[in-house]
């Protein structure tokens, strides 16, 4: 990777990250911040400690297997963590954007680095020792109670993963993961923007490029323009089809007189 650089020293950043810690998520299906609500002090003691660091994209971040000794926070840009086999086949276990972290859960299992984390484009990460968060958890509730949630956040993701490749159809899983971008893009806009490329969709669904491209034909059928990265829905309802009820908990919809006639199903 390239050089690092100081934290402290940049106090643009340091603002941006103190206004991430202003407000709380909209819903439980939106991830917390990691620096949500931490005291000034406590924000410039992980700041002070910290560095960040530019990564081009393809850039391999960490390789799994390797010791684990910072908390990952990404500025900046994408990120995406998989695993492979001894075969060389990969399977895409997360795909993270701007404000999202990685390593979060490993840096108090110990151990390796069960996964790698490659960047998926130009990217600026955060990287905080995982020794000075593992020392500030102790004295910093809020801080504890962050990292709990997102942790808690990508359990749930994995779970619902695990769920969508073993209970759904392609079809299914893929306009149930169109569901989820355009609730947490904008619920009210007949507009989806994807944020990663299709291909790498495709693995994370557990889908092949040929499978993948089937799935996408047929969600035009029912109503779901897709064109290069962006997605034009002909209906408000035409995603609905694809909710579930963990879903629907998080809709702002639910229950209101905009909910599809009939719910969900």
């Amino acid at each position: 990777m390239p050089d690092k650089t100081p934290l402290f020293a940049s106090g643009n950043l340091s603002e941006d990250l103190k206004s991430l810690s202003q407000s709380e998520p909209d819903s439980s299906d939106t991830p917390i911040s990691l620096f949500q609500g931490l005291s000034e002090e406590n924000l410039q003691n992980l700041l002070s400690n910290s560095t960040v660091r530019a990564a081009e994209q393809g850039r391999e971040i960490i390789q799994q297997g390797d010791d684990v000794k910072f908390l990952y926070f990404i500025i900046e840009g994408s990120v995406k963590t998989l695993r492979s086999s001894v075969e060389g086949d990969e399977a895409t276990i997360r795909m993270l954007t701007s404000g999202d972290t990685f390593m979060d859960a490993v840096i108090f299992m110990g151990g390796k680095s069960p996964v790698r984390a490659t960047a998926l484009k130009p990217s600026k990460l955060l990287l905080i020792p995982a020794e000075v968060v593992r020392q500030q958890v102790l004295r910093d509730p809020q801080l504890g109670n962050n990292l709990l949630r997102i942790v808690t956040w990508h359990y749930k993701n994995a779970m619902q993963q695990i769920d969508s490749i073993v209970t759904k159809t392609p079809v299914e899983r893929l306009g149930y993961y169109f569901l989820k971008l355009h609730m947490d893009q904008s619920p009210n806009s007949m507009e989806i923007e994807l944020p990663f490329q299709k291909s790498m969709i495709a693995n994370h669904l557990g889908m092949k490029p040929e499978t993948f491209s089937r799935a996408l034909k047929k969600l035009k059928e029912m109503g779901i323009d897709i064109d290069r990265e962006h997605i034009t829905l002909r209906e408000t309802y035409n995603l609905c089809h694809f909710c579930d009820p963990d879903t629907a908990f998080n809709c702002p919809k639910q229950g209101t007189p905009d909910c599809k006639p009939g719910g969900c199903n």
